[in-house]
């Protein structure tokens, strides 16, 4: 089988693996999903140039969400029909495209349009990419390598792009989209350069799969993580996203310090991920879960309190320390719920739960600004947090499966 796989596919052959043009496109690509990190350095500038409020830019995230949440459940099922490089190219070309409606807009209302079209291209090209690493790649070890490679990528990304986006930010609210427009021509590359996976044709139901892969939900792990991550990701959304901007403008007002306080969170959240091959040797899922909670409600408390930009650093620090724990631990415990025949299907929809926290999460926080000002929103924060290390510690409590 090992011999015959090699003749078939030759990218994929032992030392070849960083020659393989597959592989360079699909980084490329995980390059260009985290683009949107570089945007938010021109909140608080779209907020003074269209004369919106804070809460107003919170609903740029909201329309960015919004169609990730419906498309995530269909992109995978378009793409079996379709093909995986159809779905990837249009989804990227979408993306770019984004951009050139928010750099000639006229009013807010086109800013929202951009981020709602972005929004419809991040799924086709998230998803797609972890579908083609099974396709392109059977065995096992080469998946690993590639999984390996497209982490270091998108750290990479997750780390630089605040920082560049911050640079360009100074210059005017436009620049940082400047860099979305590099999708176009990725696009091109996904359209002509990638390799067509060729895949055998699905003989199950669509109706009696999906039934099977909703059986999954009856465990009641199956709700509640979900739920833990629909929290995570309204804070993180809602909360941090949107008001850490504005925070630094407060305490310092220099938009280029944007961009590095996003940059601190980033690189605390990779240093605790790599971190976690020792941390799960010593401590269960459970147990880091909780402690990330316990982290975020220590990062919003010093969120609240700030009154310098040593402040806002060490909160974004403290709160990308509980993001490296929380997300790799939430999937520890998520993914053995279902089994492999469904397990597509299962993730599609905790991915839904998680998205809609990310799109509601800006709602709730721009209420709570409304109400109590930045000071409000992140003593809020804290609050969510706190309610859900509770339920998280009594839920795990009674349910002391190990994961």
């Amino acid at each position: 089988m090992e011999i015959a796989e090699r003749l078939e596919r030759p990218e994929v052959k032992e030392g070849k693996l960083l020659t393989d043009k597959n592989l360079h496109i699909l980084n490329i690509i995980c390059f260009v999903s985290m683009m949107s990190n570089a945007l938010s350095s021109s909140y608080t500038l779209i907020s003074d140039t269209f004369n919106v409020t804070a809460n107003q830019v919170g609903m740029m995230n909201t329309l960015y969400s919004t169609p990730m949440i419906f498309l995530s459940l269909v992109v995978g099922i378009i793409a079996d029909r379709f093909g995986r490089k159809k779905v990837m190219g249009v989804s990227t070309l979408l993306f770019g495209a984004s951009a050139v409606v928010s750099l000639t807009a006229a009013n807010f209302n086109m800013i929202l349009l951009g981020e709602f079209l972005r929004g419809c291209g991040q799924p086709g090209i998230v998803i797609i990419s972890l579908v083609l690493v099974g396709d392109l790649y059977e065995s096992q070890k080469r998946r690993t390598d590639v999984m390996g490679i497209n982490t270091a990528v998108l750290n990479i990304g997750l780390a630089i792009f605040p920082l560049i986006g911050g640079w360009l930010a100074g210059y005017g609210w436009k620049y940082p989209y400047l860099i979305i427009l590099v999708a176009i021509p990725a696009a091109l590359v996904v359209f002509f350069g990638m390799d067509e996976p060729k895949m055998q044709k699905q003989q199950e139901k669509l109706l009696p799969y999906l039934k099977d892969a909703l059986k999954c939900f009856k465990q009641p792990r199956a709700v509640v993580l979900p739920l833990i991550n629909f929290c995570v990701y309204a804070m993180l959304s809602g909360c941090f996203l949107v008001y850490m901007p504005f925070m630094v403008i407060a305490v310092l007002d220099k938009v280029y310090m944007i961009g590095i306080v996003m940059s601190v969170m980033a690189i605390t959240s990779c240093i605790l991920s790599a971190l976690l091959g020792p941390l799960s040797r010593k401590f269960s899922a459970e147990w880091m879960e909780i402690a990330a909670l316990v982290i975020f409600i220590v990062a919003f408390i010093i969120g609240a309190k700030t009154t310098t930009i040593n402040g806002a650093l060490l909160c974004s620090a403290v709160f990308g320390m509980g993001i490296g724990l929380n997300m790799p631990a939430i999937m520890a415990m998520i993914l053995p719920l279902a089994d492999t025949e469904v397990r597509g299907a299962f993730i599609s929809v905790t991915n839904l739960i998680k998205r809609a926290g990310q799109a509601v999460g800006p709602i709730i926080f721009g209420w709570i600004f409304v109400q109590w000002n930045l000071t409000g929103v992140f003593y809020g924060a804290a609050i969510l947090s706190s309610v859900t290390l509770v339920l998280a510690c009594i839920f795990f409590r009674n349910n002391k499966t190990q994961v």
